[in-house]
């Protein structure tokens, strides 16, 4: 019944002026209300609206954009959960901007492919699920770009084999989710496989644009991926999101980009040939006694951390000192304002009894190559999480250590 109703996408305004009014009511007292209660007089499915609800407040921060359009649908609570965020998802755009037409593997939710259809390029969104072909038709109906959208309910795959057509560029999000469910990031464990349909895909389009998981490995990447031109990293306010990889049809490596976004701008970019002579080189270590004869403290964005190429970060800032060889914090006196990641004014190096006297202080504890975790800290020196201050923990050549920072942007 709820699967019918689905597929129908019986959307009224009664039923999206009932998601509107209870947009921050709790969805099983609604459902107790209306369904236990034998109070279910309304004209429109129960279960479909408060699916709306539950999946607007799920993605209400990734697509506050989006969800400004108060007819916005979702089709499944699945999909909320996974839908791009609509920053990346015009970083995506962004890639493609000179390209006419694009088509989509694996459209879903379809944030991706309203991104690209607002920038004017014409889109071709392959999805075998029928529930998110209707979605997504309403969704581009109502953003004004429907004739900009063309909604294929087919296996993407088998339609690039059998169907003859070009395009610019092709875009895949694989389903990182196995027949069992289970979670996986290879790409050969991913639906669809773009690996094995390289051949088909490069056939219709001189690039490939995939977007896979954030934990895979970019010298596996690297290795394995034929035709490779280039690998983004797009981290959001810090926290890595995805590795892109971008492939073109006889192309050479160009090396690994790291791009930090949030909604309003690019805050920081970071490029590295990513080759084996440059990630072998050490950084330069640190060369004082102690970490508090540095002014400020360096943590670089989970972006620059996948990549590990600090003799490239201390390149491009040669007044950055390694605190240690295992250690990915840096220390410095020189300030450098457009630096990928956190940058840190140091207060104090508190020692054991200094430690002991912040119980109940508000910290947030960050703990880098150091014997105790951030959880150990806040619970050896009973500290509270907390505040615009920070507790780093950290080895200093081979010393533990602890500097008390407050940010700096």
């Amino acid at each position: 019944m709820l699967e019918e109703c689905y597929k129908n996408m019986d959307i009224s305004e009664n039923m999206m002026k009932f998601v509107r009014e209870h947009a921050t009511d709790d969805v099983n007292a609604l459902r107790l209300k209306y369904v236990r209660n034998k109070k279910n007089e309304l004209d429109f499915d129960l279960e479909f609206a408060l699916l709306q609800i539950e999946a607007r407040r799920k993605a209400r921060q990734k697509l506050s954009g989006f969800l400004s359009r108060p007819d916005f649908i979702f089709p499944t609570l699945l999909s909320a959960e996974q839908a791009s965020n609509e920053t990346v998802a015009k970083f995506h755009a962004s890639l493609v901007s000179s390209a006419e037409s694009l088509v989509d593997l694996t459209a879903g939710l379809g944030i991706d492919d309203m991104s690209f259809a607002l920038k004017g390029i014409n889109v071709t969104a392959l999805e075998i699920d029928e529930i998110k072909c209707k979605a997504l038709s309403h969704n581009a109906k109502i953003s004004g770009i429907d004739d900009k959208i063309k909604i294929i309910n087919e296996d993407s795959i088998e339609y690039i084999r059998h169907d003859n057509f070009s395009s610019d560029v092709v875009f895949a999000d694989p389903a990182r989710r196995s027949c069992s469910g289970s979670r996986v990031h290879a790409l050969s464990d991913c639906q669809p496989d773009v690996l094995s349909a390289m051949t088909d895909i490069l056939r219709i389009s001189p690039r490939l644009l995939v977007k896979s998981s954030p934990l895979l490995d970019l010298s596996l990447i690297r290795n394995t991926v034929d035709n490779l031109n280039h690998i983004y990293v797009v981290c959001f306010r810090g926290e890595c999101k995805e590795v892109l990889i971008d492939i073109r049809k006889d192309s050479t490596f160009e090396g690994v980009t790291v791009v930090d976004l949030d909604k309003e701008a690019e805050i920081s970019r970071f490029h590295t040939e990513f080759s084996i002579p440059e990630l072998q080189t050490k950084a330069k270590l640190s060369d004082r006694k102690r970490a508090s004869d540095y002014q400020y403290l360096y943590e670089p964005n989970s972006g620059v951390m996948k990549t590990g190429a600090w003799s490239t970060l201390t390149s491009r800032y040669p007044q950055l000192h390694k605190a240690d060889q295992n250690t990915h914090i840096f220390l410095s006196d020189a300030l450098y304002g457009d630096f990928p990641g956190r940058i840190m004014q140091i207060v104090s190096e508190p020692d054991k009894k200094a430690l002991n006297a912040l119980k109940g202080a508000k910290l947030n504890v960050v703990s880098r190559n150091h014997p105790l975790s951030s959880p150990g800290i806040l619970s050896k020196f009973s500290l509270v999480s907390g505040s615009d201050r920070f507790l780093y923990a950290f080895k200093y050549l081979n010393t533990p250590t602890f500097l008390i920072a407050q940010s700096v942007k």
